[in-house]
């Protein structure tokens, strides 16, 4: 095992997260927050020093990466990033609980997008009190809880911002930056800026891409990485321009939020209301759109640009498509003429006409196949039916190859063909027929792979939701937890719902909970072949 190797590329990578911080540092400065400046001042010294003993541990090495110290080291980082990303929570006081803060960071990363962000409760004589819920069921299970953000009060204690509106906007901004640099990967941000980290590029690239099948545009997985994220850029700063267009009055701060959790994916928002909070239908149809374009895979746009036009005949992209429209048709039809909650002041409106419905039915499903987690209404009020098409789709997820999370399309298509051919060899058993998509054969290794990813996550997903049930959580709120953290999502039902927050999780279930949304980013193998006994033991 070549630690040294692992330990020169990490001191470069924790200097270029070093250097990244002073972004928010230099937010924080101009915004005049003294206190969230010197949080990431703190937290960049922390960084540069944890750099500095990689530096010397790897001192003399090349940096070059086999397959086993890639491993390790994709799942280092991942792991590790957060934690330094949670710092500036904690340096502030704005978080005082380390698994909370670790939760927040990952989430953020992952491009998840659940918060423990919630604001406290007082009583009339100005004394925090614990926030209780109950949920019927089989059994009533009750939730009792403190809030972690304290609210904004003037000189004579009148409250004036509570909730996420009360964080520091230095925090906000890097808690969202946090999504836009995990939405196309860290990795994959790492493999682009530095010079030459030898054969493990390619692994390193593989390692953050998604779907089953791992393959770049261009010769270089460099060249292919920095093509990636100028694409990325270029869509970020169309966002910008399209919604002031839609909606000039947008606060530039509120739109530069919006922008980091689009593209991404990711879903994090500024505002206790949600996207709800801003009254603009014209915005939310450009966040679907945007939304829809961050899912969809990458190198298709590479091609558009390369005017290989032939590439668009993806049968991925034609299902996944239709996919949108059917899901977008059918939760639009299932909410005409039913009432809907606001998530601002939780009031009850309707019933719902064509043009409501189909604007609430659509943002919110685009929202949970993208898995970016955007909400406009409170959906936990909705009827069975749409809540479970929604918990569906969270799992399908989007097209390989781009920001969103799930199982994606491209693995779907291949459980229903290897499915097609299975039921097709009962009544023609001498029949040999090769797995073909889009013309091409996927091999008996991708097929392999995706049938036991598939596994896993089903069988990963109701570990979880024994575990959290076992914590004393309801199974409601258990199911969309699960469905939430490793689908990358940020939606879930009840307790965790959308007007609510992960704040009432213990602290083993926060770091599970941070767990899975790694495993779910980078799709389960990476991580879980740290568990086989062989791994450690063999040599490469």
């Amino acid at each position: 095992m070549f630690f040294g190797e692992i330990a020169r590329v990490l001191n470069a990578y924790f200097w270029i997260f070093a250097l990244i911080l002073v972004v928010p540092l230099v937010f924080s400065f101009l915004q005049g927050d003294a206190a969230s400046t010197y949080a990431f001042f703190q937290t960049a010294l922390v960084t540069m020093t944890v750099a500095t003993f990689f530096g010397l541990l790897g001192k003399g090495r090349e940096g070059k990466l086999y397959k086993r110290e890639g491993i390790i080291l994709v799942a280092f980082i991942w792991f590790l990033t957060p934690f330094f990303g949670s710092l500036p929570f904690l340096f502030t006081g704005v978080l005082h609980d380390p698994a909370q803060a670790y939760f927040e960071a990952a989430s953020g990363f992952t491009t998840t997008g659940a918060t423990v962000f919630e604001g406290k409760h007082f009583d009339a004589n100005g004394k925090e009190e614990p926030i209780e819920r109950a949920f019927e069921g089989i059994e009533r299970v009750y939730y009792s809880y403190y809030g972690t953000v304290d609210p904004v009060k003037d000189k004579d204690g009148k409250i004036l911002l509570e909730g996420i509106e009360a964080v520091p906007k230095g925090l906000l901004f890097w808690r969202s930056m946090t999504q836009w640099l995990g939405g196309l990967g860290i990795m994959i941000l790492f493999v682009a800026v530095l010079p030459a980290i030898g054969v493990g590029g390619k692994l390193l690239y593989q390692s953050e891409a998604t779907g089953p099948v791992k393959e770049s545009f261009t010769p270089r997985i460099k060249e292919t990485a920095l093509r990636l994220w100028l694409i990325y850029v270029g869509f970020s700063l169309l966002q910008l321009g399209v919604m002031y267009l839609v909606k000039p009055d947008l606060p530039f701060f509120d739109a530069i939020i919006l922008v980091f959790s689009t593209i991404s994916t990711g879903g994090f928002t500024i505002k206790n209301g949600n996207i709800a909070a801003y009254h603009s239908p014209g915005l939310e149809w450009v966040l679907i759109i945007f939304m829809v374009l961050g899912s969809i895979n990458f190198a298709l746009y590479h091609y558009i640009l390369k005017k290989r036009w032939n590439k668009l005949r993806d049968p991925e992209l034609y299902l996944y498509l239709s996919i949108l429209l059917i899901i977008s048709c059918l939760a639009s039809w299932m909410l005409l003429g039913t009432t809907t909650h606001s998530l601002e002041t939780g009031e009850q409106s309707g019933p719902l006409n064509w043009s409501d419905a189909i604007r609430l039915g659509t943002f919110q499903m685009i929202s949970g196949i993208t898995s970016t987690g955007y909400s406009i209404s409170n959906y936990d009020y909705w009827p069975y039916e749409v809540q479970v098409l929604l918990l569906t789709v969270m799992y399908l997820g989007g097209m390989s190859g781009s920001t969103a999370g799930g199982l994606k399309i491209s693995r779907l298509l291949v459980l229903l063909r290897v499915c097609q051919n299975k039921i097709e060899t009962i009544f023609r058993p001498d029949t040999i027929r090769a797995l073909r998509i889009g013309g091409k054969e996927v091999g008996e290794v991708a097929s392999t792979n995706t049938l036991v990813f598939f596994f896993l996550f089903v069988a990963i997903s109701v570990m979880a939701v024994l575990f959290y049930t076992m914590e004393g959580i309801d199974p409601e709120t258990s199911l969309g937890m699960i469905a939430c953290n490793i689908n990358n999502t940020g939606l879930a039902f009840r307790q965790a719902g959308p007007s609510n927050s992960f704040a009432f999780l213990s602290t083993q279930a926060l770091l599970l909970s941070s767990f899975w949304m790694i495993l779910g980013r980078l799709e389960l193998f990476v991580i879980l072949v740290l568990f086989i006994p062989a791994f450690w033991r063999e040599e490469y």
